[in-house]
This record gives C-alpha cells, sequence and structure tokens, in this order.
C-alpha cells in the first residue's frame, strides 16, 4: 500500500526545473516531486483552514447575533415587566393612600359623634367605635407591611375595604337617623334654622383630600358637619323653662284667650308662669342682655339675644339682677318673680321670639327636651 501510494505521488509530481535569471546570469533549480506534494498538502492545509475558520466565523456570528437577539427579547420583557411592577406598586400606594385617608375621616367622625348618639346604650351604636374602628387600623398597618405581597396585599384591601363600607353604612344610618329626628323636632317646634354661624371659629387649615375619596365618603363629611352644626344649635336654644319645674304652674297659655283685665278677646303672645313672690328665674340657654328695665305693660322687663335669632323675654318682673350688655349662662338667675306692670297677681311672662316671630314656649321646651 505505501509502494503504490508512493509510486503515484512520484507519477504525479515529476521533478520541475526552474530557470532563475538573475544579473544576466541564468541558473536551474529543480524542484523534487516529495517538494511538489508538500507544497501542495501546505497550500491544500491553509485552504481548508481558512475555509473551516470562515464557516466557523460565520457560525459564531450567528449564535452571536441569535444570543444578543435573545438578550434585547430578554431586556424588553424585563423592562416590560419592571413597568408593570411599578405600575402595580403605584396603584397599591394610591390604594394605600386612599385607605388610611378613608380610615381617618371615619375615625375622626366617629369620634365627632355627639354625646346625644355616643351615650345611647344601643350596640349599633357603639359598634364603629369599639370594633370597626380598631378593625380598619389593624387592616391598614397590615397591609403598609405587605404592600410588596401583590396577593396580601388585595387580601388585606379586600377585608379593609368591607369593613370600612359598613362602618360607613353604619354611620350614614345613624347621622341620617339623628338629623330627621333634630329636623323633625325643630319643625315640630316652629322654629326656622340657620347653621351658617362663623362667629368665634379658627385653628390651623388641615385640608381633607377629597381627590382619595370617593361621593359617600365627602357627602359622610359633609353630613357629620351638618349634624353637629344642629347639635350646636340644639345645645343653643332655649330648651328648658326659666323657672324650676317644681315652683310654678301655667296660669295663662299661648294663644288666644279672654283678657284678664278688659274681658275681652286678646291673643297671648307668651305664657303666664305662677309662683311664689320672689321665685328665681334663670336663663333657659346662653345669651347677651340686650334689654333690662322698665317696659309699659311689661313692667320690669328683661330681653336675652340668644343664638339662632332667638330672643326670649320676660316680663312683670320683682327684681333685676343682670344690665344690658352683660353675657349669661344657661341656669343663671337673672331675676325674681313678682306682679310689677300690667298684671293681676305674682307670675313670670314668658316669651320667645325668632325673627320677630313668636313661638310657644312650652313646646319649643318639651320638644326640644325630647329629641336632646
Amino acid at each position: 500500500m505505501f509502494r503504490y501510494i508512493k509510486r503515484l505521488i512520484t507519477s504525479l509530481f515529476q521533478p520541475k526545473q526552474l530557470m532563475l535569471r538573475q544579473n544576466a546570469q541564468v541558473s536551474l533549480m529543480v524542484v523534487p516531486g516529495w517538494l511538489q506534494f508538500i507544497a501542495l498538502v501546505l497550500v491544500c492545509s491553509a485552504l481548508t483552514w481558512l475555509v473551516i475558520s470562515t464557516s466557523a466565523f460565520f457560525k459564531q456570528q450567528d449564535t452571536v447575533s441569535a444570543l444578543q437577539a435573545q438578550l434585547q427579547t430578554q431586556q424588553q420583557a424585563w423592562t416590560q415587566e419592571k413597568q408593570q411592577l411599578a405600575e402595580r406598586l403605584s396603584q397599591q400606594q394610591t390604594q394605600l393612600a386612599t385607605l388610611n385617608e378613608q380610615h381617618t375621616v371615619l375615625s375622626e367622625i366617629v369620634s365627632a359623634l355627639p354625646t346625644s348618639i355616643t351615650e345611647q346604650a344601643d350596640a349599633a351604636v357603639s359598634l364603629p367605635e369599639s370594633q370597626q374602628s380598631s378593625d380598619t387600623q389593624s387592616g391598614a398597618g397590615e397591609i403598609s407591611g405587605d404592600i410588596n405581597d401583590s396577593h396580601e396585599f388585595e387580601a388585606h384591601s379586600a377585608e379593609l375595604i368591607d369593613a370600612q363600607a359598613a362602618l360607613l353604612g353604619t354611620l350614614q344610618a345613624i347621622i341620617s337617623a339623628r338629623h330627621s329626628q333634630l329636623m323633625a323636632g325643630f319643625n315640630e317646634a316652629g322654629l326656622t334654622l340657620s347653621t351658617d354661624n362663623n362667629t368665634a371659629q379658627g385653628g390651623p387649615y388641615h385640608q381633607v383630600d377629597a381627590t382619595l375619596l370617593s361621593e359617600h365618603y365627602t357627602q359622610l363629611i359633609d353630613d357629620s358637619v351638618q349634624l353637629n352644626q344642629l347639635e350646636n344649635l340644639l345645645h343653643s336654644t332655649p330648651k328648658m323653662m326659666p323657672v324650676a319645674h317644681d315652683k310654678y304652674y301655667i296660669s295663662s297659655a299661648f294663644g288666644f284667650r279672654k283678657d284678664p283685665i278688659t274681658g275681652r278677646r286678646a291673643y297671648h303672645k307668651g305664657v303666664d308662669m305662677a309662683g311664689w313672690h320672689k321665685t328665681q328665674i334663670i336663663a333657659p340657654a346662653d345669651g347677651v342682655v340686650s334689654r333690662a328695665g322698665k317696659n309699659g305693660g311689661y313692667g320690669k322687663f328683661i330681653e336675652i339675644q340668644h343664638a339662632n335669632g332667638i330672643v326670649t323675654r320676660y316680663g312683670h318682673l320683682h327684681t333685676i339682677k343682670v344690665k344690658k350688655g352683660q353675657a349669661v349662662k344657661q341656669s343663671d338667675v337673672i331675676a325674681l318673680m313678682g306682679s310689677t306692670g300690667r298684671s293681676t297677681s305674682t307670675h313670670l311672662h314668658y316669651e320667645v321670639l325668632q325673627d320677630k316671630k313668636h313661638i310657644n314656649p312650652v313646646k319649643l321646651a318639651r320638644v326640644l327636651k325630647r329629641v336632646q
């Protein structure tokens, strides 16, 4: 076999003569067959290596391109996922801020409920402060701690939303019922209401972020404000009689009557409260004395200006214990009962007016006492 290959190579690669000319001299160089064979092998090897290297280069380029495309795809997917996570985190933070703002509103409204509601023994009334308010507070803390866990966040936020919705509904029902009770009482007593009272108010400004609250929450805030205004009006309105209940009796009611002096038909614009001579007369509500002194048929007379345009008048007094411009508190002694002026015996003539319109004092006191 080796001989055959040698013979084949010898026959294919015959010695070659190369003529070289240099400086007008000619020389011959013989290139043996084995050298030709080796040169051919080297050339073929070089070509083969070149082809293989080129193929490997292009294959490597394709691999690099594929890896770059894969990397770019992964980067795009990562960027998109990052954006989605950022949006989700922003939504969670917004939802958390909303829940916290709603919790603050509900807590503040519960703490600001009037004593006429909070002092009731009904369990439904005590529920918001004792149970649901604490639930919303603990839920808010859990959400803030688990904000990075989407499933935990959604679970806790759903629980908190349900608790807040239940508390919202309870407060709406309580406030609406109390508002209706007060309005019915004021209407029955014949009072007109003016809740635009900005006197003696102030303090630092803490704005409510209404952008985070739904219409139900803003409406609850407005209803709470209006209820507290009505409660303030109730407390500042004369809702008691100016003489202790065991110190008088009604000797002449409000309305039409037979005049005790002339015997003719007349309209009595107040009530006559008969009692012992020099019985103490007290202020039925806070106010400022606008008149104090003699006043025609009233005899010795006092007039007190109260809130909501209400005025009370006191006639036939024996002794006046206040003076014009003096501020009086509810239950302060303002006079002693007498029989001065147009009077037949010892009694107090008591009138209540609102915007110059007379109101039945007995009915006013009875109705407001019932709703207080």
